[in-house]
């Protein structure tokens, strides 16, 4: 069974960690003056046991690329000088064990570097330092992914947050995210291209049918919120330090489902199967460095 590594701050704030299952962020909560202890993110234990299985809780990692890939028509794959690889939804971050490297009360360090479980379907010598800290009541996270080849390293990235609705209250439908304006992206052809519309800043009911995926970019802001009125909680995600971060994915798998996810991510899918595709790509020894943050607080309740 594996082993949680429990994050604290004080005695109002912990996270909980599983670096063995794929460095899977799993509670982030923090005890508010008038609510007691609130979770942020939706934690089902069953979910965790079925690992790798639909990890539909918590926050999983998205690497070495988010969504999937089309190659030859066929989704879950990708073609790279020639070669054909197979590559799984978000890739393979989230289904390798990571290593812890350094760890305190408060905060704890995790990498991942190329073995014989990733080359296969990503031929790159590479590593990856992801870290989880709490501070101020904050939950922050910086991530460092170092090219170790030496050519080029191509990737695109993000996290899956399953934010839990509602967060306090007793009604979900009246829970909203607080979106900034942006372009709404429509993929086309299994991704192959997309075409957009301006969206304006709203507070988009959660009760919507995300089941096929909202893909927003070009934000008036890289911060947003999801926002129980009723209960009186908001969560805050804030992905502004780098400007890889530009996109947002917004899913659910029904309109009544326990949580909704608020997805930062640095490209749309299928970017390694399009010619314009959002990959970065780093040179030899080069060094890509991101931090991302998320607070619990407490809102004026609205009847």
């Amino acid at each position: 069974m594996a082993t949680p590594v429990e994050l604290r701050e004080g005695d109002d704030t912990l996270a909980v960690v599983y670096p063995e299952l794929g460095g899977w962020l799993t509670r982030y909560a923090r005890r508010l003056p008038a609510h007691g202890w609130v979770d942020a993110l939706h934690h089902d234990p069953a979910v965790v046991a079925r690992y790798p299985d639909r990890m539909w809780a918590g926050s999983p990692v998205l690497f070495p690329h988010v969504s999937y890939n089309v190659a030859d028509g066929k989704e879950g794959q990708y073609r790279l000088n020639g070669t054909l690889y197979a590559s799984p939804q978000h890739g393979f971050g989230r289904r390798v064990p990571w290593r812890v490297v350094d760890q305190s009360p408060s905060a704890v360090t995790m990498e991942i570097s190329d073995s014989d479980a990733t080359r296969p379907s990503y031929p790159f010598a590479f590593r990856y330092a992801l870290t989880y800290r709490l501070a101020g009541g904050r939950l922050h996270w910086h991530q460092r992914i170092e090219n170790r080849d030496a050519q080029p390293l191509p990737f695109s990235a993000g996290f899956h947050p399953y934010l839990r609705v509602p967060l306090s209250g007793p009604d979900r439908s009246r829970c909203v995210v607080r979106l900034p304006r942006s372009r709404r992206f429509h993929p086309v052809d299994q991704a192959g291209s997309f075409f957009d519309e301006p969206m304006a800043a709203q507070d988009l009911p959660v009760s919507i049918d995300a089941s096929g995926t909202l893909f927003l970019g070009d934000l008036g802001a890289r911060e947003l919120s999801l926002r129980d009125p009723a209960g009186g909680v908001a969560v805050t995600l804030n992905f502004d330090t780098h400007p890889a971060y530009r996109f947002l994915a917004l899913w659910a798998p029904d309109p009544a489902s326990a949580f909704f996810c608020v997805e930062p991510w640095t490209a749309l899918p299928n970017s390694f199967g399009r010619a314009d595709g959002e990959v970065t790509v780093l040179p030899p020894g080069a060094v890509f460095e991101a931090s991302l943050w998320m607070e619990l607080g407490e809102i004026p309740p609205v009847a």
